[in-house]
């Protein structure tokens, strides 16, 4: 097993070894698909038919961050430890040299924070030149926004800090297991997905704090949100498991206050509580990325791109990589071929 779960780790991080792959992000807000590739930036109207400007980009972009209202944009690159910020309705850039190894992003307002892996610090850039330094624990590799605060989560030993980007400091730190292979938010709760393990660990960020485990599959290595709550049952996320090639959709963490209600709702209507359920996959999935109803699926060992249509897994495209793709308001839209290419709607 420990074999395995080494060999799927290592095709969960294969995409480093293609340095041509695209990544693709979608501006909700700016209505515009942004595409950095081959050394440029490329952005192109809502349908993906239309290119509206092109702009120098980076060797080897990993990953492309929006801000909240849709101006502004930063690719990152961690091999060449740079970044860029680019206005989107314009396409003016304005490179960024950063610290050591930049992997994660967030936007808090119009001020980008970046998260330097191998400096250990998450970096402030305001419209400004000036810059902060915020030092965190050893081998950062996640950054996630939950209203006003800031969290990374630090893999080699666990650590959880929450970071105060009024201040610009870390405020509290909580001791969770080491090794994730993701981390995702939902509101007051953080979600830690071990594959050693088989579980999710559960953080209450109101006390930061552990709120339990949640085992599911055999080696689970990544998490998206997939539905929103109702009045009889808790917001669902979906795992992904490349081991069983299963994709396992289970109820996230809750308040004692709305578990109770829900839980009574049940017992009137004669409903059993929500206890999962799995979806078989041709390959092993070790990607997914959600937005609204729509659930993708990705396999890195076979850089092959899965979308259920009509309940069952689809293959969409193969030979891309694990960035290469976006959910937009209509549909899927794949950087592959040299060219932008919808898929689904």
């Amino acid at each position: 097993m420990r074999a395995l779960l080494l060999a799927l780790l290592a095709g969960f991080a294969a995409w480093r070894a293609y340095p041509s792959d695209a990544v693709v992000a979608w501006d909700e807000t700016a209505s515009m698909i942004l595409v950095a590739h081959d050394a440029r930036i490329e952005a192109f109207d809502g349908d993906g038919l239309r290119r509206l400007w092109t702009v120098e980009g980076l060797p080897h972009p990993s990953m492309i961050v929006v801000s909240p209202d849709g101006a502004t944009a930063a690719l990152i690159d961690p091999l060449s430890n740079r970044a860029i910020l680019v206005n989107v309705p314009s396409g003016k850039s304005r490179a960024l040299t950063t610290g050591a190894t930049p992997i994660d992003g967030q936007f808090v307002g119009s001020t980008l924070y970046l998260l330097d892996r191998d400096a250990a610090e998450v970096e402030r850039f305001g419209a400004d030149p000036s810059r902060a330094h915020i030092a965190v624990a050893a081998d950062p590799v996640f950054m996630r926004r939950s209203g006003r605060f800031l969290y990374v989560y630090s893999r080699s030993g666990g650590a959880l800090h929450e970071i105060d980007p009024s201040s610009d400091r870390v405020v509290r730190s909580v001791q969770a297991a080491a090794s994730a292979s993701d981390m995702e938010l939902d509101g007051s709760y953080a979600y830690l997905v071990h594959p050693q393990r088989g579980k999710i660990e559960v953080i209450d960020l109101r006390t930061m704090r552990a709120a339990g485990e949640i085992a599911v599959g055999a080696v689970p290595t990544d998490l998206a949100f997939i539905r929103e709550g109702t009045a009889i049952t808790a917001r669902r996320f979906a795992v992904a498991d490349p081991a069983a090639k299963r994709i396992w959709q289970l109820e996230g963490a809750e308040s004692q206050t709305k578990a109770m209600a829900r839980g009574f709702l049940r017992g009137l209507i004669g409903l059993r509580l929500y206890s999962g359920r799995h979806d078989d996959y041709p390959t092993g999935i070790d990607r997914l990325l959600a937005s609204g109803t729509t659930l993708l699926a990705y396999d890195s060992s076979g850089r092959t791109l899965y979308a259920e249509v009509r309940g069952k897994p689809i293959a969409i495209a193969t030979g891309i990589g694990p960035a290469s793709f976006a959910i937009t308001s209509a549909g899927v839209v794949v950087w592959e071929n040299g060219g932008l290419h919808r898929k689904t709607k």
